[in-house]
């Protein structure tokens, strides 16, 4: 589109909305509606400025009531916090002695041939078996408890 079109357009899109702004002054009904749509805008608008002022209010009022709360519980947020997080650590230092008693069993069940029994009761093709797993010698090992973490080292007792 070259400027001259563009230009040509322009002008006659202002004529169009110049014939929307006209008014007949000498024509009273139209006068009357346009008076009439000017005091209903009115109308609106004020309803629309007393809606805007009683959400102010009500925020105003939400935030003195509320902040001061808000901030009381802060400490109270921050030692629930504190607590959250020793739990936590708690629950990664179980789940850690955990890993380490499973491993300890699954070596104590291999030193001494020990199978896992439920497992074998439960499958049938077992019955089947002529040979039995070998049995480990009756070597006696001195059985070392692993350390574990103490849950009163955690709480504390009331």
């Amino acid at each position: 589109m070259t400027s001259s079109q563009t230009t040509e357009l322009t002008e006659e899109l202002v004529k169009d909305y110049a014939n929307y702004a006209k008014v007949d002054w000498n024509n009273q009904a139209s006068v009357k509606n346009v008076r009439d749509v000017i005091e209903d805008t009115l109308i609106r608008l004020e309803e629309f400025q007393s809606i805007v002022a009683m959400v102010e209010n009500s925020s105003a009022e939400c935030m003195q009531q509320h902040l001061p709360k808000l901030q009381q519980m802060k400490d109270g947020m921050a030692t629930l916090r504190n607590r959250i997080d020793a739990l936590e650590h708690i629950v990664a230092m179980a789940n850690m002695n955990l890993s380490t008693l499973e491993a300890a069993v699954d070596k104590a069940e291999t030193d001494l041939g020990v199978s896992d029994r439920l497992f074998g009761i439960l499958n049938p093709l077992s019955f089947f078996k002529k040979t039995h797993e070998p049995v480990a010698s009756n070597t006696t090992s001195v059985y070392k408890s692993p350390v574990i973490y103490k849950s009163d080292d955690y709480f504390q007792r009331e």
